[in-house]
């Protein structure tokens, strides 16, 4: 766990070069890739903040796997990018608290091991990622995933969060780990969750950032690692870009 800005040397990035950056994997070498973040583009976006307290939480998928080996540095999962980013780039007076698990967790076990935590913290923002675990496990009941989290985003705007955004994962049917017999059932699980995301979302005014959607364009392959359920350094880097611009599109539009 680390809390707010400048407390947790851990999670700002030591200098030197990073074998995460993701200029390396721009799909054309003469230009930027408008997928991910451009050099001072979080600044643009994440100076004005409104809120003055964020938490970034859920059962989200693990780090990256490590495509160079570059001493000193550790590669961080898109949420820790997301919450280093806030702190880095958003006014200085916003303080954020990152929970990270330590294995994927299905929402139940979010609500059940993170929420206390979330909801001591009294942010005025919530970033959810919601929903690669229940994806991948063994059984899916999309009933259960509405009802987790509506009772997330219920205790979350019941307290002090003024504002929330649910972050839904990429196709993981089109990563190339799943095996083709599987493919149809996963993507149909995927679209169930998607469905039911929106749905809670509206239902609660809290904000869906769906992965799925704003990665159309693009080989999905690229966006995972070898192992399986795990993105690549470009499929964080990717994820982190898409939350970070739709958190400035909805500060904008308060």
């Amino acid at each position: 766990m680390s809390v707010e800005r400048g407390n947790a040397m851990e999670d700002h990035d030591p200098p030197g070069p990073d074998p995460y950056n993701p200029d390396q994997y721009s799909p054309d070498p003469q230009g930027p890739d408008p997928y991910v973040l451009r050099p001072g583009e979080p600044e643009e976006l994440l100076a004005g903040l409104p809120w003055r307290r964020a938490v970034v939480f859920g059962g989200c998928e693990a780090g990256p796997v490590p495509v160079a080996a570059v001493r000193d540095r550790r590669a961080k999962a898109w949420p820790e990018r997301v919450a280093c980013l806030l702190r880095q780039a958003g006014p200085p007076e916003l303080a954020c608290l990152s929970l990270r698990p330590r294995r994927d967790l299905v929402l139940s076990e979010v609500r059940s091991r993170q929420l206390a935590q979330a909801l001591a913290f009294e942010a005025d923002l919530a970033v959810l990622a919601c929903g690669g675990p229940d994806l991948r496990a063994r059984s899916f009941d999309p009933d259960v995933v509405e009802s987790e989290l509506s009772r997330i985003l219920t205790s979350l705007k019941g307290a002090t969060c003024r504002d929330a955004a649910v972050v839904s994962p990429f196709d993981w049917s089109g990563s190339g780990q799943v095996a083709d017999a599987q493919r149809d059932r996963i993507r149909t699980r995927q679209r169930l969750l998607v469905e039911r995301v929106t749905v809670v979302t509206l239902r609660h005014g809290a904000v869906h950032i769906d992965l799925m959607a704003y990665e159309k364009g693009l080989d999905s392959k690229l966006l995972w690692s070898s192992q399986p359920g795990r993105l690549g350094g470009r499929g964080h880097a990717v994820a982190a870009a898409a939350v970070v611009r739709a958190l400035a599109g909805q500060a904008r539009t308060r």
